[in-house]
C-alpha cells in the first residue's frame, strides 16, 4: 500500500498513531503542512538521531556544488526550510526561501558564522541557536524581528545575539541592524540581560577571507540612541567561548 507522507497539520493530529507506526520503517518520514506549505516533518526518533550523529554533515563555507552533495544525500529533503552541511572542505547552506542572489550570499555569511562559532571560537554546538524568531515592540505594535544566531550559556539565559548583513551593504545597513538588535536584547532579557549585540559580515568570495564585525556591550548601553549618543563604540571580535 502506497503510503501519504504530506499531510497537513490537522490530519496529522487525527492519524497521529498511525504515523507513529509507519516512521518506524527506516524509509518512510511525513512533511506536515499548514496551508499548503511545510511546516514540520515527522521522522522515528532512531532516524533523527543517526541524522544528528553524521559527522559527514557538520559545516563550513560555501563555493561548493549545493546540488551535486543534495542528490547524493539520501535525506537532504527531509528538512522543508533550511539544511547547513559541513564536510571537509566547505559550507553549503540548503534553503528553500532564498529566491535570489542576494538572499543566498546573506545566508552563506550566516551558515559560516554559525560553525565559526563552533569550530573557531569553541562554543558547544548545543549553546548555539540558528534563526529564532522573537517578538518585540510594544503592546500596540508587537512584531517579529528574526535573530540569525543566538549563543546562550549553560543556564539557558541568552548571552550573544548575531545578526548578519551583506558585505557590501555592511556601512549602509549597519546602523538598521544595531537598531534590530538592541530591540531583540531587550526582547530576551527576561532574566538576565544578554551581554552583547553582534553585527557581523563577510566577503564570502575572497581570500584572504575578510569580514566586518562591530561587537557592542550591550551591558552599558539600554538602547540604539544611548549607544549612538556615546560616539557609536563598538569592538572588532567576537568573544571566545572561554573569554566570554
Amino acid at each position: 500500500m502506497k503510503i501519504k507522507t504530506t499531510l497537513s497539520i490537522t490530519e496529522a493530529r487525527k492519524e497521529i498513531f498511525s504515523i507513529t507506526k509507519e516512521i518506524q520503517n527506516e524509509d518512510n518520514y511525513f512533511t506536515l503542512t499548514e496551508r499548503g506549505f511545510p511546516k514540520a516533518v515527522i521522522l522515528s526518533a532512531e532516524k533523527f538521531e543517526s541524522l544528528i550523529d553524521n559527522e559527514n554533515k557538520k559545516l563550513m563555507l560555501a563555493d561548493g556544488d549545493c546540488n551535486r552533495y543534495a542528490s547524493q544525500n539520501k535525506y537532504s529533503h527531509v528538512f522543508a526550510k533550511t539544511l547547513i552541511i559541513r564536510d571537509e572542505s566547505r559550507v553549503v547552506y540548503l534553503s528553500g526561501n532564498d529566491q535570489d542572489l542576494k538572499n543566498q550570499k546573506e545566508s552563506l555569511i550566516k551558515a559560516q558564522l554559525y560553525v565559526n562559532l563552533i569550530e573557531k571560537y569553541k562554543y558547544p554546538f548545543f549553546l548555539v541557536e540558528f534563526g529564532r524568531y522573537v517578538k518585540v515592540g510594544s503592546k500596540e505594535g508587537k512584531h517579529y524581528i528574526e535573530a540569525d544566531v543566538i549563543v546562550n550559556d549553560e543556564k539557558g539565559n541568552v548571552k550573544m545575539i548575531f545578526e548578519t548583513i551583506s558585505f557590501s551593504d555592511f556601512e549602509k545597513n549597519s546602523d538598521k541592524v544595531v537598531s534590530d538588535l538592541f530591540e531583540l536584547a531587550n526582547a530576551l532579557s527576561w532574566i538576565k540581560k544578554p551581554e552583547y549585540i553582534i553585527c557581523f559580515s563577510r566577503d564570502c568570495g575572497k581570500n584572504p577571507i575578510n569580514e566586518k564585525i562591530l561587537a557592542i556591550d550591550c551591558r552599558k548601553f539600554n538602547s540604539f540612541l544611548t549607544w549612538k549618543k556615546a560616539g557609536r563604540p563598538a569592538g572588532k571580535e567576537i568573544p571566545a567561548f572561554k573569554n566570554c
